[in-house]
Order: structure tokens, then sequence, then C-alpha cells
């Protein structure tokens, strides 16, 4: 056997194992949806709210079920008023389905979206603008 058969035959001979935290699943997912036109926020529920008041979750309003590698993402949102929401999520199916399978070779087997609410982006603004006012007060007590 030369060296080079020997290194090959080596190298095949490693298990190999990639495993990815649903943590990581969920922020793929969250950053993705985010990016989608249309989207304006994914949104926890209650105790991820009161949460996020002291830590940034980049995984806010995603859920991921990892199941025999059959991943089901449910996403919780608020869209944006006046935008066709079935459009919406067929490109948030197709652009989390793309970037999970390109950045983890995992496939994705089921997404559902919930949405919480539809707002103008006026009104996103005006909520964010009060939200931002309300955490200001409260980290200068």
């Amino acid at each position: 056997m030369t060296n080079a058969q020997a290194n090959n035959h080596q190298e095949n001979s490693i298990q190999k194992e990639l495993n990815f935290s649903d943590k990581v699943l969920e922020k793929i997912a969250s950053q993705t949806a985010n990016s989608i036109d249309g989207v304006l926020s994914l949104n926890g529920g209650a105790i991820s709210n009161l949460t996020d008041r002291f830590i940034d979750n980049p995984t806010k309003g995603v859920d991921v079920d990892n199941d025999d590698d059959k991943l089901s993402f449910e996403l919780k949102a608020i869209l944006e008023y006046g935008k066709p929401a079935p459009q919406i999520f067929d490109r948030i199916v197709n652009s989390i389905s793309r970037s999970v399978k390109e950045m983890t070779g995992k496939e994705v087997d089921k997404i559902t979206l919930n949405v919480d609410d539809l707002m103008t982006n006026a009104e996103w603004k005006k909520q964010q603008s009060n939200n931002n006012k309300t955490n200001d007060s409260k980290e200068s007590e």
C-alpha cells in the first residue's frame, strides 16, 4: 500500500458527525425570516417578551422541532399591513429551507407561520419608538 492509499484509507475510516443545537437552527430561521420584505418582526410569547427586555434574543419568535433529522419550524410574526401574507409566507418557506440546507445540510420538513398582528410601517415604527422609550426609562431607574 502506498502512502497515498494509506492516507485515503485512513480518511475514509473516520466517523463523522455534525450536529447543530436548536438555538443555531432557530437563529438561521429567525435571521432569514426577518430579512423578508413584509415581515416586521418575529415575536415570542409573554415570557419571551419579558426576557427580551433584558437580553437580545436572536431566536425570538422561532421554535424548532429537530426529530430524526426532520426539522419543523414554528414562527410567530407581525407582518406588514397591506402586503400579501400568502406570498410573504412562500418567501419565508423557500428562504428558510434554502438557508438551513446550505448552512447545515439538513432538510426542512415543515414550517408553520402564526401571524400575531398586521401593522402599517408607521404603526410599527411608533410601537418600536415607544418600546425603546420604556426600556430606556427602566434602565435609568
